[in-house]
């Protein structure tokens, strides 16, 4: 086990005594799924779980994080809404580790930390996963303002993750890493902030709803009912801890790697109406608006065909299914995936699409 205490550092003019705040003290909250542990510490290991705390008169903010086993990930600092730094934690980086977040805390500042990357980018596995201690400051906590209502949950595959996603036309070519990859790159990361909703994605490059692209291991389905990603076949997140308002599910392109015709087809397309009819079932929410994405990777109509049978069914047995066209943008990323213009033309594509559902502006 590796620990890692994360200096966030700033000039202020109010010093107050140094003193820890729990990961499960009222002023913290985050977003993601995380295992409540019985000394209050959450573990995680999926990409954008986020940690927030507000203070007042800091001169600086620590987040203490543990690295366990072999883990490792990219994390980004916000303070106020603005991106200060990113920092590693574990891998080479095993020791206490101090990292500079530039900005003024003077007054009062909201201090938000993101997980970057997937659980396959981070070597998650039962025994790799991150821990969130809590933070320590010489100002004020602040009591939590969750000003976020709005809700988003994504199932998804490399595209969703953000496999590639910084890359560029100028860079076509770059290799697939840490550094030219995350979910906060992406068309659902940036839908979060539009929206002005707390997002939850569960992607994981080269998986499908039936059948992954590259390996005969867990599908999407199985990831779904996982506290932690890398504890395989877990079943054990509790639903009743984060009920979104919509679904975004952008699943197929993997599958159809394999499509075999008419009866894989049928097989795929009953794969998926299960898998929405159990996630409305577990939010108790029949009418929850369920995104059916498809793009960019993969536009054929063999795919498109398939998911309008699964709209057709999931709305003729009562439910609110909805096609979501992100076709069209370039793979201008690295790994020959959507890359900053191709996430960015996503989000312009699949904004007025969900708008138009929800009628959030």
């Amino acid at each position: 086990m590796k620990f890692v205490l994360l200096l966030l550092l700033a000039v202020s003019t109010a010093v107050a005594a140094d003193h820890f705040i729990s990961a499960s003290d009222p002023s913290v909250w985050s977003v993601g799924r995380t295992r409540q542990n019985s000394d209050g510490s959450l573990s995680f290991d999926w990409e954008s779980t986020q940690f927030y705390i507000n203070v007042q008169g800091a001169t600086y903010v620590n987040a203490h994080i543990k690295a366990n086993g072999k883990i490792v990930g990219r994390f980004i600092v916000q303070v106020n809404g603005w991106e200060q730094t990113s920092f590693w934690v574990g891998g080479a980086n095993p020791g206490v580790t101090e990292f500079l977040a530039a900005g003024d805390l003077s007054g009062v500042s909201q201090i938000r930390i993101i997980s970057v990357l997937e659980p396959s980018f981070e070597h998650a596995n039962p025994t790799s996963f991150f821990t969130f201690v809590g933070f320590s400051t010489d100002g004020k906590e602040l009591p939590a303002n969750r000003t976020r209502t709005r809700k988003i949950e994504l199932v998804g595959d490399s595209i969703s993750a953000g496999y590639g996603s910084r890359g560029t036309v100028a860079t076509h070519g770059c290799p697939v890493t840490g550094i030219t990859s995350g979910n906060t790159y992406t068309y659902n990361w940036f839908l979060g902030e539009y929206f002005e909703a707390d997002l939850v994605p569960i992607a994981w490059s080269g998986k499908g709803m039936y059948q992954n692209c590259c390996d005969n291991g867990e599908t999407m389905p199985s990831y779904y009912l996982q506290t932690l990603g890398g504890e395989s076949y877990s079943k054990d997140w509790d639903f009743t801890r984060f009920v979104p308002d919509i679904l975004i599910i952008n699943l197929g392109t993997n599958d159809f790697v394999h499509d075999g015709g008419p009866e894989w087809e049928a097989q795929f397309v009953a794969t998926y109406v299960e898998f929405v009819a159990n996630a409305t079932l577990r939010y108790n929410n029949p009418k929850m608006p369920i995104f059916v994405a498809q793009g960019p990777m993969n536009c054929k109509d063999a795919l498109r065909n398939s998911l309008e049978v699964v709209i057709a069914q999931v709305n003729s047995k009562g439910g609110n299914a909805h096609f979501l066209d992100v076709c069209g943008p370039p793979t201008d990323g690295c790994g020959d995936h959507p890359g900053v213009e191709g996430h960015r033309q996503m989000f312009e594509k699949a904004k007025p699409q969900i708008a138009a559902v929800t009628g959030w502006n």
